[in-house]
C-alpha cells in the first residue's frame, strides 16, 4: 500500500491531490506489481461530503478524472481505520496528515515489538515458547520495521528521489540505495510522468527532461 504525500507538502490544492493518485497509482503497479491500482481519499467517513472542503472537492476531481482516465479505479473515501486493511493500493492525502499517520504506523510498529519482547521474556515458559517462535517473529519484525522499506519516493520530480528517515541504520540506508535502484532500473520517474499525461493531470506547458520524467507537483 501506498500513501501519497507523506510530508513533502504540507498545504495542497484539489489538484495536487489529483496528481498524487495518478503518480502513486502508477508507483502501485512499478513496484507492488499492481494491474489495475485502487486509490482512495483519506477521509473522515466513506460519503462523499465528509471531511474538509478540499477533502470534498478533490473526491469529486478524481472520481472524474479517473473514470475518464479509465486506466486505474477511484474507491472514494477511505478511513483512517482502512489504510492497513487493504481497501485501496494508494491512499492520497496532503503532506501534513499523511506524515501524522505515517509516524503513528511507526509507533505502533514499534510498540508492538517492544511488547512481544517484553512478553516473550515476561518468565522461563515464556523464553521457551519464545525461543520456538524467534524465526517467525524475526520474518514478523522485517515485515513491520520501518528500515525495511527504505524510505519514501520524492515523487513529481525530473530526477529519481528516494527519501530514508533521519533514524535509519545502515541497513536503513542500504535498503533506499536498493529502492532507488530498483526505481532505475523500472523507470519510476517516466511512468508517473506517463500516468500524469494519460489522466490529463500534468500541469500545462511542463515537459519531460531528455531522461523521461515528471513534472513537479506544484
Amino acid at each position: 500500500m501506498i500513501i501519497v504525500d507523506v510530508g513533502a507538502n504540507v498545504e495542497v490544492r484539489a489538484e495536487h491531490l489529483v496528481q498524487f493518485g495518478f503518480m502513486g497509482a502508477a508507483l502501485a503497479e512499478t513496484i507492488l506489481g499492481v494491474e489495475r491500482a485502487r486509490v482512495g481519499l483519506l477521509s473522515i467517513g466513506e460519503e462523499e461530503a465528509k471531511g474538509t472542503p478540499l477533502v470534498v472537492e478533490a473526491h469529486a476531481a478524481l472520481r472524474d478524472r479517473m473514470a475518464e482516465g479509465g486506466t486505474y479505479d477511484f474507491v472514494g473515501n477511505v478511513e483512517g481505520n482502512e489504510i492497513p486493511m487493504g481497501r485501496a493500493d494508494v491512499i492520497v492525502t496532503d503532506g501534513f496528515t499523511g506524515n501524522v499517520v505515517l509516524k503513528l504506523m511507526e509507533g505502533v510498529s514499534e510498540a508492538m515489538l517492544r511488547n512481544i519482547r517484553r512478553v516473550a521474556e515476561s518468565s522461563p515458559r515464556a523464553k521457551a515458547g519464545g525461543m520456538l517462535l524467534r524465526p517467525a517473529l524475526l520474518e514478523f519484525r522485517d515485515v513491520i520495521d520501518p528500515e525495511s522499506a527504505g524510505g519514501a519516493y520524492l515523487l513529481g520530480l525530473r530526477r529519481l528521489g528516494v527519501v530514508p528517515h533521519g533514524r535509519f541504520s545502515r541497513r536503513g540506508i542500504a535498503q533506499a540505495i536498493l529502492l532507488a535502484a530498483r526505481a532505475t532500473e523500472d523507470d519510476v520517474v517516466g511512468r508517473t510522468h506517463a500516468a500524469l499525461l494519460a489522466g490529463h493531470a500534468l500541469r500545462r506547458g511542463a515537459e519531460p527532461s531528455a531522461a523521461g520524467s515528471t513534472v513537479p507537483a506544484q
